[in-house]
């Protein structure tokens, strides 16, 4: 971690914030989304396509053919993790689903993650967890990995919880992940 570790600058007439390796200081002034922008969104780019052992064996635990709701999928990063399972994934952020978007194109396509010869069941769109556009009962199972800590209440917490219960059908089944773990 300590790679991605800031640090603050002090001289006597400012302060600014400059990440390690930096080409710019960013004064301390400056927004946090500013912050977020130049520095964190290239880590999360670059850092969070690594596919977390607990959910993989969650999703490949699933029957073939299962259609699941990837609640936050972010990057998409569990999209490919089985292709005979239909993967239905949804975000906040417009952004993230165009990044998540990318993982559809089809193999060979500039942009695509995948290799040739895959065949991906999977759709990506912009919804909030808090009301989410799925029909009750529709999905096999659903993930919701590293979402809760982003919810800012514990009554919004529990409502993101009842939504997710709300498109299992009776037997599906959830994962709720905070973090790596």
């Amino acid at each position: 971690m300590n790679h991605v570790m800031s640090r603050m600058c002090t001289t006597p007439s400012h302060r600014t914030f400059q990440p390690p390796g930096a080409l710019y200081a960013l004064p301390s002034s400056a927004s946090t989304s500013t912050h977020i922008k130049l520095v964190l969104k290239p880590r999360f780019r670059c850092c969070r396509f690594a596919i977390w052992p607990k959910v993989k064996d969650f999703i490949c635990s699933l029957s073939s053919g299962s259609i699941v709701a990837d609640v936050g999928c972010g990057n998409g990063k569990y999209f490919g993790v089985r292709s005979d399972i239909i993967v239905m994934g949804s975000d906040r952020s417009e952004g993230l689903t165009k990044v998540a978007a990318k993982r559809l194109l089809p193999a060979g396509v500039p942009g695509s993650h995948f290799s040739p010869g895959s065949s991906l069941r999977a759709d990506v769109f912009v919804a909030d967890a808090l009301n989410l556009p799925f029909r009750p009962g529709s999905c096999d199972a659903a993930l919701c990995i590293a979402v809760l800590h982003h919810i800012s209440s514990p009554t919004r917490r529990l409502a993101l919880l009842s939504q997710l219960l709300m498109l299992l059908r009776p037997g599906g089944r959830a994962i709720v992940r905070k973090r790596l773990s």
